[in-house]
């Protein structure tokens, strides 16, 4: 019977790794077109490790939890245009990224383990999909999140810039231009790496106008 056969058997744990380094593979080669599909294999054996985990174990049902949502965060931020180094990306993908993004924080929230990087992309996503309001508000409760400074500046850059591609004017393009540089000086060692990503985000989002 086919329930029977080796093949089918449920996948080990070496298997496992050896999936994980096969995506580290594929960054190192650039091919960042099939990490989607190999993340989405991840999250959905993830998903079903939980199903399969006893209700009353709450530290594997934590572990398998935190796992899922780290991967989902992975599928949402390479779907993400704008990191602008990726190429094009298609509109379903994009649409599977914004999901993918709601998914990471609802794993997030069954762990009781709500990160900034789970609201951040979901912000970064709603963006994205010009729902303004909504992003905003994902990036305030990032800053809330955010233990240091640098963190809380950075999301306040992700705001300025979302009030600016709502609605362009002069004085916002001011407030996003002033919380970049305060950005930049609040922390030395990634300051500019975080405030480049920000303008970037502008150049992607504005480069048609």
């Amino acid at each position: 019977m086919l329930a029977e056969e080796l093949a089918l058997a449920p996948i080990t744990e070496a298997e496992w790794k050896k999936m994980s380094e096969l995506i580290g593979e594929l960054r190192k080669i650039q091919r960042d077109n099939l990490f989607v599909p190999v993340a989405r294999l991840q999250l959905h054996y993830a998903l079903n490790q939980i199903k399969q985990t006893d209700a009353n174990d709450d530290t594997e049902l934590s572990r398998l939890r935190k796992f899922a949502r780290g991967v989902a965060y992975n599928i949402a931020a390479f779907t993400w245009p704008g990191w602008d180094d990726m190429g094009p990306i298609a509109s379903e993908d994009q649409e599977l990224g914004l999901s993918a993004a709601r998914v990471a924080l609802e794993f997030a929230n069954q762990a009781e383990d709500i990160t900034f990087n789970a609201l951040w992309i979901n912000g970064a996503h709603e963006l994205n999909a010009k729902n303004f309001n909504v992003a905003i508000e994902f990036f305030e409760k990032a800053r809330n999140k955010a233990d240091e400074a640098s963190g809380k500046k950075m999301a306040s850059g992700w705001i300025a810039l979302t009030e600016l591609l709502e609605d362009a004017t002069q004085k916002k393009r001011t407030r996003l231009n002033d919380t970049i540089a305060e950005l930049r000086q609040s922390d030395e060692e990634n300051g500019d790496f975080f405030a480049q990503q920000i303008e970037t985000a502008l150049n992607v989002y504005t480069r048609d106008e």
